[in-house]
């Protein structure tokens, strides 16, 4: 890096330094890209100067960014200090570890409170996680990349749940992960079960009809209309929450479980974590499918081709979930309910034992409190 472009950088970094807080993320991308600047340009004085120590090549590039930034020694070490701790983050968790970071960042880097090969070894486990929600989610963030000349161009791209993240690998697409038993797998993401033509308009979850519908729960009434729903039994049934993203992601399994479903945040028990939602019908056999109904009403939701992420519970034997029945507005929903997550675990329901012994399969929960070991349902 030539003296000139150095100056650019200093220039641009001086700039960014001074914007308000609500630049924040862009102020610590430039930050953490001066450091790069500055280490190449400490490079570049010892190849051109070779009778400099380190230290002397260091101090030459000190005062060479003193003198373009209008700071003291001391004023740039200070920041620098702060300012390496933003390179060293986003050298392990990639630059959207600094864009979607809180201003905790600033402690953390400054005072070093948590801040350990620990953290890092972290941040590299979830960096492909991390792109992946924020490609999908907030797809013009890497517009921010621009000043400092880094990619903008998305590497994920469609649903949340059309990438499979596998460990700090790059993501899979979700269909490759299918492809050692349907070569023509596809999945099709739903927000709401649909009726199979076998109901005939008929949904067969509806449970009771009316204008007004009262919780069995919280005895609070509930509506589709945001403004009069008052039951919170299961906020992800709220209406006002149609865009809520439930911090989840798929993920490749250990112990040839294929994909799994993973907590990206901390559940307490009770929490709701989805609907299970998929094709409602009935009479499909030999296939998974979620057994539903009330009275003398059966149907089944099949998720073999499409549904919402709840496709990807895994079965344990000690699970940390569990499905429940839920009356929201007359219709019998199926939720996945948490029993207590921590962020970074596996969400694991119970199949139970009629799952079992209906379907050719080897459990592979891998618990020592394990039913179905060596056995076959």
């Amino acid at each position: 890096m030539d003296q000139n472009t150095f100056a650019q950088i200093n220039a641009l970094c001086l700039k960014a330094t001074t914007l308000s807080k609500s630049a924040r993320a862009l102020e610590v991308i430039v930050q953490a890209h001066w450091v790069d600047c500055y280490d190449a340009r400490i490079k570049i004085l010892a190849e051109e100067n070779p009778r400099l120590s380190p230290t002397e090549a260091r101090m030459a590039g000190l005062v060479e960014a003193c003198t373009a930034l209008g700071w003291t020694q001391k004023e740039v070490r200070n920041r620098m200090m702060i300012w390496r701790g933003y390179k060293e983050i986003k050298d392990a968790g990639g630059w959207v570890s600094l864009v979607f970071t809180g201003s905790g960042i600033y402690s953390t880097c400054k005072y070093r409170v948590g801040f350990d090969d620990g953290l890092l070894q972290r941040l590299k486990k979830i960096r492909a996680s991390l792109e992946v929600a924020a490609d999908t989610l907030h797809p013009n963030w890497r517009q921010l990349l621009t000043p400092v000349g880094a990619g903008t161009e998305r590497r994920y791209t469609g649903h949340p749940h059309d990438w499979v993240v596998d460990g700090e690998r790059d993501a899979i697409p979700l269909p490759i992960t299918y492809h050692q038993w349907d070569r023509d797998f596809s999945f099709r993401h739903l927000d709401q079960c649909i009726l199979d033509d076998c109901w005939h308009g008929r949904d067969p979850r509806r449970v009771c009809t009316g204008d007004t519908f009262t919780c069995s729960e919280c005895d609070k009434r509930q509506s589709f209309d945001p403004q009069l729903n008052k039951c919170a039994c299961f906020p992800i049934l709220n209406p006002s929450n149609n865009n809520m993203r439930i911090p989840v992601q798929v993920a490749r399994c250990p112990s040839g479980k294929n994909n799994g479903l993973f907590a990206r945040c901390a559940f307490e028990r009770g929490a709701g974590i989805g609907e299970f939602v998929g094709l409602v019908t009935k009479g499909i056999e030999g296939v998974d499918v979620m057994m539903g109904g009330h009275g003398d009403t059966k149907y089944q939701i099949y998720q073999g081709r499409m549904g919402n992420y709840t496709r990807f519970i895994n079965h344990s034997c000690a699970p940390n979930a569990q499905f429940t029945k839920f009356v929201f507005c007359g219709i019998e929903r199926i939720l996945a309910v948490s029993k207590g997550i921590e962020a970074g675990i596996e969400i694991t329901v119970d199949y139970s034992s009629s799952y079992w012994n209906k379907l050719d399969k080897v459990c592979q929960c891998g618990e020592s409190c394990c039913r179905y070991l060596r056995r076959k349902g």
